[in-house]
């Protein structure tokens, strides 16, 4: 029987969840990063294979015919985004672990397929943060932010659907990331990141 297992890793946009993700990745080379596909064009310094598998809309179709999506999603701007399915079984066969950084939608998906996976949500200390660190990276215009400010109020508000809540404060991206390694470690004190154990925390009040 296969040792294998899936990891569902979520947060909204401006979160440093890539940031984590990306250390975490560097500390154990052995785990596997799903990429994901897209309809959508490259940008610039994306790198095709490695950012996203960058495929036509008749590709997506096909491979949604096929059932060869974990999961997939349409966004507002008309592009098609999925995880590839068959990469992530090839680790689970040989006892691997497979990392999805997916959304809440997607990650219903996954459990629907995988109930077993672990799941986590990467949160902000607030919103008022989470503007900041958009704000800050002065490429996205107001109308955006704010709609990617509702979009991670509505996703935070799901956190209570995954099994562990860890929290990105500032200054705090070390201890995010060490907390995340105790997770996938099945260590003892990866019990305080639960989401029971969290429920009071200022950003799950402020969203509900």
């Amino acid at each position: 029987m296969s040792t294998g297992r899936v990891v569902i890793f979520s947060g909204p946009s401006g979160v440093g969840k890539s940031t984590v993700l990306r250390q975490v990745l560097e500390n154990h080379p052995d785990y596997f990063f799903s990429v994901s596909a897209t309809t959508r064009a490259p940008r610039p310094g994306e790198t095709p294979g490695v950012s996203y598998h960058y495929i036509t809309p008749e590709e997506f179709q096909h491979l949604l015919r096929q059932d060869a999506l974990m999961e997939y999603n349409l966004y507002a701007g008309g592009d098609y985004y999925g995880t590839p399915a068959q990469p992530v079984y090839d680790v689970l066969a040989r006892g691997g672990t497979a990392i999805l950084d997916v959304d809440p939608k997607g990650a219903a998906q996954v459990l629907a397929r995988i109930p077993e996976a672990v799941t986590i949500f990467v949160a902000p200390p607030s919103m008022a943060e989470l503007r900041r660190r958009l704000e800050s990276r002065g490429d996205t215009p107001q109308e955006k932010i704010a709609a990617r400010l509702a979009q991670a109020r509505w996703e935070i508000q799901q956190a209570k659907q995954y099994t562990y809540l860890v929290l990105n404060d500032s200054g705090g991206l070390a201890r995010c990331i060490a907390q995340v390694e105790a997770i996938l470690a099945d260590l003892p004190e990866a019990q305080c990141c639960r989401y029971e154990n969290n429920t009071n925390l200022p950003i799950l009040k402020e969203v509900f």
